[in-house]
């Protein structure tokens, strides 16, 4: 009975975590092809469609929430993976010079948050929905600054909450 409690709070969690997560990767092949560097409207298109990448997966992980915390961690490891390939593609790109001090912070946030959810992953490993939580908690807590951050290199998929349209006051 426990980890069916730990179970369903760590699959409520990890829905959140998936919403805070920072929206990250795909499999799509962002790079140039050269080392010359890309025009902002270049580097912004390809890095949303990194990001729009990302919610595709997320939205299909969402499709079969686990319900046994060997279930949850083995999300909660997807999603890192996915996180961790956004910040590998987006540190692929070569972007301009105009945008690196913006994309520097982003990119610091999201490694943040890659830090917030292993510490998730190891509570669901342990099966502490306590600690679960609390990870789960900071994620969120720092969704707005991610957001602000992603906005100011000019993203618009980039750490927006899934299930909200760009432009969206939602």
């Amino acid at each position: 009975m426990p980890e069916r409690i730990v179970s369903a709070a760590v699959g409520i969690a990890l829905l959140a975590f998936l919403v805070g997560c920072g929206s990250g990767s795909g499999t799509r092949n962002t790079s140039a092809g050269s080392d010359e560097e890309l025009t902002k409207s270049e580097f912004v298109a390809r890095g949303d469609a990194i990001c729009k990448d990302a919610h595709d997966e997320f939205a299909l992980l969402q499709q079969n929430p686990p319900t046994t915390a060997e279930g949850a961690a083995t999300l909660a490891q997807r999603v890192i993976d996915i996180t961790e390939r956004e910040l590998s593609q987006l540190r692929a790109l070569n972007a301009p010079a105009t945008v690196r001090p913006d994309l520097d912070k982003y990119l610091q946030a999201l490694e943040k948050n890659v830090a917030i959810l292993k510490q998730g992953l190891e509570a669901a490993q342990q099966n502490d929905a306590t600690a679960y939580a609390e990870a789960q908690a900071k994620t969120v807590k720092e969704q707005v600054n991610r957001l602000q951050l992603a906005q100011a290199v000019g993203f618009k998929e980039c750490s927006r909450p899934a299930g909200i349209a760009p432009g969206s006051t939602g």
